[in-house]
């Protein structure tokens, strides 16, 4: 990963001898905040490759390259903020021991409203045309709805020392000045804020942050890439984290970021597109369709609603790629790729049987479709479906009803699954409307709603206080 250097002088240095002519590569992007203080703002990022900038000498003979930057934000046809100034790179002895990337970021307050951001870039150095962008931006906050600023991608975080231009919420931010995640690339680093929590549930109230990646095309949630964090309401509540993509195929995908009160409704969601090159780890058609599966059970089996049936229940099971290949295959009628991707399947976790391994785990899919089946939902779809199909049976189970001051509820108790040992899911019906029980929290690690043992500490305020009652709290202190 290239290091990044920032600058954002404005005074003038005398300069002369350009290294070279170059075609100027740069690459923008901007985030809207909203601040308890100031307002609704806006920042803009501003990325330059060192390379693709002149370079010339200095009269202190190192060697600097300097831009002109242009910005501009209209309101129809008034112009509201305009800004120029040069831009100068970090000084070097000289120019063969490689040319830094650096960036840019201004901060500019907005009122509420809709935008056209110009910004143009040129290079001080050269002959060639400016870089043009030109976007739209909607400053939609106010100080009592609900509501997400975007998602600024990361490339590093540091406490902050001293403020400066960096700085949001205690830390400085240096931003990631892109949307697509070339393989170099092994982590994603966001921050992001939500405002008015407070009004809306009150404050200093226990609430999750969910967030995860997405197919962008088709919804289809990555299984492995979703993570809670725990917070208290407030008028500003922050998110900064990374996620490890290291095992994220190639494709097009969302960053999905919601806000989900104690009762596991969903207050708020959040969407931020992006893109990420991984070659070698999506499927390969070409080793699919060389599977042979005459006289296998997949060749049996070639109704097209039971085939998509069949597939879609693997989800419990499947890895993240899978579960992208199935979420394609199922839309379309090729029935032979179907079945040799099931049979592929479960051979490649049974290779002397697996018809075997296939029919023992239809059979629980079987069961749990009849147990849990609700009128819009497969079994396998719920949340206790998908559990007991991914971890078993639970080796023991609390149910309660009818507890006073407390909402329905199930204890799923394993002994150990996963190297992990005294395992609980808990699941609730809090609106007491239909059958159907949602997973509320665990202590599981690297399952579909919970990263790991401190999402929930054991004496939360999710516990007896939280309207569970005390015999709740007790067995899941078990």
């Amino acid at each position: 990963m290239k290091t990044l250097v920032l600058f954002w002088a404005l005074l003038p240095i005398m300069m002369t001898t350009p290294v070279s002519a170059k075609e100027l590569q740069t690459l923008t992007g901007n985030a809207t905040f909203y601040s308890q203080v100031r307002g609704p703002y806006l920042e803009t990022y501003l990325k330059v490759f060192g390379p693709s900038v002149n370079y010339v000498k200095t009269t202190q003979g190192t060697c600097q390259a300097s831009l002109k930057v242009t910005l501009l934000i209209k309101n129809g046809e008034k112009i509201v903020d305009f800004r120029k100034y040069n831009l100068f790179s970090g000084e070097l002895a000289d120019t063969l021991q490689g040319l830094p990337d650096f960036i840019d970021q201004q901060r500019i307050p907005l009122p509420y409203g809709v935008y056209q951001l110009e910004l143009s870039v040129a290079d001080n150095n050269s002959k060639e045309s400016p870089v043009v962008k030109i976007c739209t931006v909607d400053m939609a906050f106010d100080n009592a709805n609900l509501k997400f600023s975007d998602a600024e991608f990361v490339e590093s975080f540091s406490t902050t020392e001293q403020d400066n231009i960096l700085s949001k919420s205690g830390f400085d931010l240096v931003p990631y000045v892109s949307d697509y995640f070339p393989p170099s690339v092994e982590v994603m680093n966001f921050y992001t804020e939500l405002y008015n929590l407070d009004k809306k549930i009150g404050g200093n109230q226990v609430f999750l942050f969910k967030y995860y990646i997405e197919s962008s095309k088709d919804q289809v949630v990555m299984d492995d890439f979703i993570k809670i964090k725990r917070q208290k309401s407030a008028s500003v509540n922050i998110l900064l984290v990374t996620i490890p993509i290291a095992d994220l195929p190639n494709g097009n995908f969302n960053l999905v970021v919601e806000c989900i009160d104690r009762n596991n409704q969903l207050l708020a969601k959040h969407k931020t597109g992006f893109q990420r090159s991984n070659p070698g780890l999506e499927l390969d058609e070409t080793d699919i369709k060389a599977i042979d599966i005459t006289s296998t059970f997949a060749e049996q089996i070639s109704s097209l609603d039971s085939l998509r049936f069949y597939l879609e229940s693997l989800n419990p099971v499947a890895t993240s790629k899978e579960n992208l290949y199935v979420d394609r295959i199922v839309k379309t009628t090729e029935i032979g790729q179907m079945q040799k991707f099931l049979y592929g399947f479960w051979k490649s976790r049974n290779d002397q049987y697996p018809e075997a391994e296939w029919n023992h785990y239809k059979s629980q899919v079987m069961a749990i479709e009849e147990s849990y089946k609700t009128k819009v939902k497969h079994g396998y779809e719920t949340d206790m479906g998908y559990t007991w199909l991914k971890y078993g049976t639970p080796d023991q189970v609390e149910e309660s009803k009818h507890e006073p001051n407390a909402v329905p509820y199930i204890i799923w108790h394993y002994f150990h699954i996963e190297n992990q040992s005294n395992v609980r899911f808990v699941f609730t019906n809090p609106n007491l409307v239909g059958t159907e029980y949602g997973l509320t929290y665990s202590d599981a690690r690297d399952n579909r709603y919970n990263s790991g043992r401190d999402i929930y500490n054991r004496t939360s305020s999710f516990g007896s206080s939280g309207g569970y009652g005390s015999r709740f709290s007790s067995n899941f202190k078990k």
